[in-house]
């Protein structure tokens, strides 16, 4: 089993009129958490939240719609997956 971190929406337009700090700080404080569990559990973890948060300065890693990673962005994810699959 492989548990992805969750990406950070906060950096989208989705989060415009929000604090994005604390969206930052309460997606770091879930993975953290996530983390723990998985690796208790035996389960391979990666974090893939550093990628998301590119996004701040990339838009091209933002899907049309402001809020989903682009496929530009998926791609990268499954490149940091692969190994884990392969193993």
């Amino acid at each position: 089993m492989i548990v992805v971190s969750i990406p950070d929406w906060g950096v989208t337009a989705f989060a415009a009129n929000r604090d994005r700090s604390q969206i930052a700080r309460e997606i770091d404080a879930f993975n953290a958490a996530n983390k723990e569990i998985a690796l208790a559990h035996k389960a391979q973890w990666i974090d893939i939240t550093h990628f998301t948060r590119e996004a701040a300065t990339d838009p091209a890693l933002v899907a049309s719609d402001g809020l989903h990673p682009s496929g530009k962005d998926y791609a990268r994810w499954a490149a940091a997956i692969a190994p884990l699959v392969k193993r």
